[in-house]
């Protein structure tokens, strides 16, 4: 079972064969990450994007490029990502990650019936974060992809978070997030999380409506007087909307210290989509995430 990114990586360099396609990924951030991955054997590169500013961000980190991170000349946004979604359907790139480009483009990329990755599953935003109180990587979903899901898709949300965090050797336990543990009708979530609780989720141990409080801290639940597996030990985080879900792993990442990666679930590959203000060592940690995903690493 990993508890850190470190551990993470660490697995990652064991996983032969790793490439990634960058659409405009010239970025400093990108590069960056990028030479980081090769230095650390954890994957090669393909960046789709503009030499020049391949060379611009090469200047301001002062580095030399790697002879494992390939630069195909392009500055055109849409067809940057449709040929790295390509490299990826063929099997020459084992992973996407989305650079320096509007991610309208890169998701009409990814979703292209003729090329694209998908599966027929739902795709939807997986956070991985590191919970330094609680020493444990949770996974934060959906803050990046279904606006406002419905029954259904949250179910494939939460499957989707299954499937990445127990690649991971982490027992999926599914809190369904809201401010209170009571059905209520002013907030329809509660009514909605409550109905699949009571239902069931095939496979997985699912509970909510949760306050987060009550799904991490075993001391807050025992208060509360929550019982089940999922009270106080949750590793999965479902939120009511992309908003909270956004915010929630926002948090994390720009008001605390703590480690974060994340990937699109549900896709023919892992996708790496990050926001384009996003750290070298968040998106390095996401690289490391979509290695191991891909490599079905189970430890």
């Amino acid at each position: 079972m990993f508890r850190s990114f470190s551990e993470i990586r660490c697995a990652a360099r064991r996983i032969s064969g790793a490439r990634v396609a960058v659409p405009m990924g010239h970025d400093v951030a990108s590069m960056e990450a990028l030479i980081m991955a090769v230095e650390e054997g954890l994957s090669t590169a393909v960046v789709l994007a503009p030499a020049e500013g391949v060379v611009s961000s090469l200047a301001e980190l002062g580095r030399k490029l790697p002879s494992d991170i390939e630069i195909v000349d392009i500055s055109d946004e849409e067809a940057a990502a449709v040929q790295a979604v390509r490299l990826v359907s063929s099997g020459e790139a084992t992973m996407l990650m989305k650079g320096m480009l509007k991610t309208s483009i890169f998701q009409k990329a990814v979703l292209d019936r003729d090329f694209g990755l998908r599966t027929g599953r739902i795709l939807s935003h997986v956070a991985v974060v590191h919970a330094p109180r609680q020493d444990r990587l949770v996974a934060i979903s959906d803050g990046g992809m279904n606006i406002r899901p419905d029954e259904e898709s949250f179910r494939q949300i939460a499957v989707n978070a299954a499937d990445i965090i127990s690649r991971l050797g982490i027992e999926p336990l599914v809190a369904l997030l809201a401010a209170v543990e009571v059905e209520n009708e002013k907030m329809p979530e509660t009514v909605l999380f409550a109905k699949i609780a009571r239902e069931g989720i095939p496979g997985l141990a699912v509970d909510g409506p949760m306050a987060v409080d009550g799904a991490m801290d075993p001391e807050a639940a025992a208060i509360k007087k929550m019982s089940g597996p999922v009270a106080g030990r949750a590793t999965i985080l479902i939120t009511p909307d992309i908003s909270s879900g956004n915010i929630f792993a926002k948090a994390f990442m720009y008001m605390t210290d703590a480690e974060v990666g994340g990937l699109i679930a549900g896709a023919s590959a892992p996708v790496v989509m990050l926001s384009r203000s996003d750290r070298s060592s968040t998106k390095l940690n996401s690289l490391a995430l979509g290695v191991v995903v891909a490599g079905g690493e189970n430890v």
